[in-house]
């Protein structure tokens, strides 16, 4: 299951975490790729509207490499090129998760919404799904690579 609605008000996902635990080798557009079709895939097989993920998710693909480099620069080369939570460090992937979630969720909730929900409601909706989807995601990335 790549997202579980708790309420009306947040949505745990995990996907942003499967974008960040990705191979560092994909360029830019290996990785908008990636996030499109792991997008599409899950809205394929989930109820949700399809395209919806995706509209998401590359985004979160694309600036991805920024976010590492801007975050564990030059560690990552000192440290053989893989991420992992046992390397860099908690706060680290935190803040990489954190921006990523937010990312993510500001358009997710952005899209879904449509127009049909007031602006506090889809801002409320943003804030829990961010701050509960970003420890597991964290989570997730240490139980992908346990180094």
């Amino acid at each position: 299951c790549n997202y579980l609605n708790l309420s009306r008000f947040v949505v745990l996902s995990i996907l942003p975490a499967l974008v960040l635990m990705l191979p560092l080798r994909f360029g830019n557009i290996g990785m908008m790729l990636a996030g499109f079709l792991l997008g599409f895939v899950v809205d394929f097989f989930s109820t949700g509207m399809l395209g919806l993920t995706s509209v998401a998710l590359v985004p979160v693909a694309l600036s991805r490499n920024f976010t590492i480099e801007l975050l564990f620069g030059d560690e990552l080369g000192a440290r053989e090129g893989e991420l992992s939570v046992s390397r860099f460090g908690i706060p680290k992937f935190v803040l990489a998760t954190l921006l990523l979630c937010a990312l993510y969720f500001l358009l997710f909730v952005w899209v879904d919404s449509a127009g049909t929900m007031g602006f506090w409601e889809c801002a409320l909706r943003f804030l829990l799904s961010v701050l509960v989807s970003t420890p597991v995601c964290v989570l997730v990335a240490k139980l992908l690579r346990p180094e």
